[in-house]
């Protein structure tokens, strides 16, 4: 694939100071590259298509934006707050997710009074946070406030979303096919005019899925400390990182809550149980935790919630480790 050659990231150091902070929020690639238009978008055509007629019309009904982490719900959110004329609140409600949230703030934006009739949109992200007690409170909400304020909920797990909220949402579910994160990922390589190869591309969209964060993050870190961006900085990487956070589980996690927060950090595809497999081998005797990395990798496959799966997996192995040191 063509890249061009002889530019670097520029060296920047951390300061304290406002225009430095605003600097390095805009040299992320996620932040400079978040689409603020529909065809910069990397989402389904169906999505697409509903964004184009939403905007003509300067009008959205209640929507409901589910799916994987990094599969475009916000860049969806931003695209409609950047071309519908309106006012905003936007809350994270996995950190602010009791009934204060919803009678305090959302309740004295949605019913106050509209300037001009322009129309009124609360962002709820991560509204599978919130509790019964606020989903309840906000479904009420969402109907004594319709005439001039909608209503965007994003979240991981529409399981956790009250059946009474879903069925006042437009629901989509979002998802970017390898192809779209490829060819998101080959324009912001062009237009930062840095080398890649394509077996780089292939690579990094296979070991991340369809999460474009996490491609287009990984990417710009692999560059930084590389520059160059071919499979061989992948594999390096990918193998080391995965050892490291082994090691932090299975030698320093102390708790449930650190290991879970430690897998967390883990790209769980295909691969991750042979990674793991091959660290227990190095590094600990314990025939039956391969009998256990083989279960947790074929559940894996066949359950919805990967990420359940891999910390039983993980916090099951732990146990054995401790269990032999005693």
């Amino acid at each position: 694939m063509r890249g061009m050659e002889g530019i670097k990231l520029a060296d920047r150091s951390i300061n304290t100071g406002a225009a430095d902070l605003v600097e390095k929020v805009h040299s992320l690639w996620t932040e400079k590259y978040r689409p603020t238009t529909v065809d910069e978008l990397a989402a389904d055509q169906e999505v697409k298509n509903f964004l184009v007629e939403v905007i003509y019309k300067q009008d959205i009904p209640n929507m409901l934006l589910h799916g994987r982490p990094g599969t475009g719900k916000n860049s969806i959110v931003n695209v409609i707050l950047n071309n519908i004329r309106c006012s905003k609140l936007v809350i994270n409600a996995s950190e602010e997710r009791g009934i204060d949230t919803i009678r305090d703030k959302v309740l004295a934006f949605a019913t106050s009074a509209a300037w001009g009739n322009t129309l009124k949109i609360v962002v709820l992200n991560e509204a599978d946070g919130l509790n019964y007690t606020a989903q309840d409170s906000l479904r009420e909400l969402m109907e004594t406030s319709s005439k001039y304020c909608r209503f965007i909920l994003t979240c991981n797990s529409i399981n956790r979303i009250n059946d009474a909220i879903r069925s006042r949402c437009a629901e989509f579910e979002t998802h970017i096919e390898p192809i779209d994160a490829a060819k998101r990922l080959v324009e912001i390589l062009d237009n930062e005019e840095i080398n890649y190869t394509e077996d780089y591309i292939l690579g990094v969209v296979k070991k991340f899925g369809s999460d474009l964060r996490k491609i287009i993050n990984e990417s710009q870190k692999l560059y930084t400390i590389y520059k160059k961006l071919d499979i061989s900085v992948l594999k390096d990487t990918v193998l080391e990182s995965c050892y490291r956070l082994f090691d932090q589980i299975f030698r320093k996690a102390s708790n449930v809550k650190e290991v879970a927060k430690l897998t967390n950090k883990m790209i769980l595809d295909e691969n991750v149980y042979t990674s793991l497999k091959n660290y227990f081998i190095e590094n600990y005797d314990i025939p039956d935790s391969i009998i256990v990395i083989a279960d947790h990798a074929y559940k894996s496959r066949i359950v919805v919630d990967r990420d359940l799966v891999f910390l039983s997996c993980v916090i099951t192995l732990k146990e054995m480790i401790d269990e032999v040191n005693k």
